[in-house]
C-alpha cells in the first residue's frame, strides 16, 4: 500500500500539472484544457481525502459562496464593486460564468493546502484567504486586460478597485471558515510537506502566459510576493 507521503505527493503533483498543462494547451482549445484541469483537479482532491478527509467539502462550499456572492456582485456590486462580464461563451448561472464558478473552488481548494506552508491552526484560517487576493491581484488586471470583465468605475489597483480584493478576503474567509466549522477543524493542524506550496505557484502560470503589457507588472509582482513567501 502507498504511504501517506507517496499519496500526498502524487495529490500535490496531480494539482500542480493542472495548472501547468491548463496553461500549455490552451492552444489546443479551452475546452480540452479546462477538462483536464477538471481531471486532474479531481484526482489531487481523491488522494488528499486519505489525509483531509473532509477535504471534498471545500471546492462545492466555495464554488457555492462565490456564486452567491457574484450573482450580489453583479446586481447590487457588493462587495466586489461595480462590474459585468463581457468576453465569456458557454453557459452562465445567473450571469455569471461557469469557469469563474468553478474557479473559486478550485482556489480556494489550492489556497488552504498551500497554507499549511505558511501558518498552523487557526491562522490558516486568515492565511488562506491571504493567498486568495494575493492571487487576484495578478489575475484581474490580466482578464480586464483580456475583456473577458470590467469595471464601472477605474480602480486603484492597476484599473481594479481595492473594493474587489476587499470582497476577494470577506468570501475566502467565509468559506474556509465554513469548511473548517463543517469539518469539525480536524485538518487545521495537519502539515502537508512544504511543496504543498508548489502548486499554489503553479496556479500563476496561466495567468502570466496571457498577461499583456498593462498587466504583466501587476502579474509578475504579486507573483514575486507569492515567491517570496515559498522563502519562509
Amino acid at each position: 500500500m502507498p504511504s501517506r507521503e507517496h499519496i500526498i505527493r502524487l495529490s500535490l503533483t496531480s494539482l500542480t500539472l493542472a495548472y501547468i498543462l491548463n496553461a500549455l494547451l490552451s492552444d489546443l482549445g479551452r475546452g480540452i484544457a479546462d477538462l483536464l484541469m477538471l481531471l486532474l483537479f479531481i484526482v489531487s482532491m481523491a488522494l488528499m481525502m486519505f489525509e483531509m478527509r473532509h477535504i471534498l467539502l471545500l471546492p462545492p462550499l466555495a464554488s457555492s459562496l462565490g456564486l452567491a456572492f457574484e450573482y450580489i456582485g453583479l446586481k447590487y456590486g457588493f462587495p466586489f464593486g461595480g462590474y459585468s462580464y463581457l468576453g465569456f461563451q458557454g453557459f452562465t448561472i445567473e450571469g455569471v460564468p461557469v469557469p469563474v464558478i468553478i474557479a473559486w473552488g478550485a482556489y480556494a481548494y489550492t489556497c488552504y493546502l498551500a497554507s499549511s506552508h505558511i501558518a498552523s491552526g487557526r491562522l490558516r484560517l486568515i492565511a488562506a484567504p491571504l493567498l486568495m487576493v494575493l492571487l487576484d491581484l495578478a489575475l484581474d488586471p490580466v482578464m480586464v486586460e483580456r475583456g473577458l470583465w470590467r469595471w464601472q468605475a477605474q480602480g486603484e489597483w492597476f484599473g481594479v478597485p481595492l473594493s474587489n480584493y476587499a470582497g476577494w478576503f470577506v468570501v475566502s474567509s467565509l468559506s474556509i471558515i465554513l469548511y473548517s466549522l463543517m469539518s469539525g477543524g480536524r485538518d487545521l493542524n495537519v502539515k502537508l510537506p512544504h511543496y504543498a506550496y508548489i502548486p499554489y505557484l503553479s496556479s500563476y502560470i496561466p495567468i502570466l502566459m496571457i498577461s499583456g503589457p498593462s498587466s504583466k507588472l501587476p502579474a509578475y509582482l504579486a507573483f514575486s510576493l507569492a515567491l517570496l513567501l515559498l522563502l519562509k
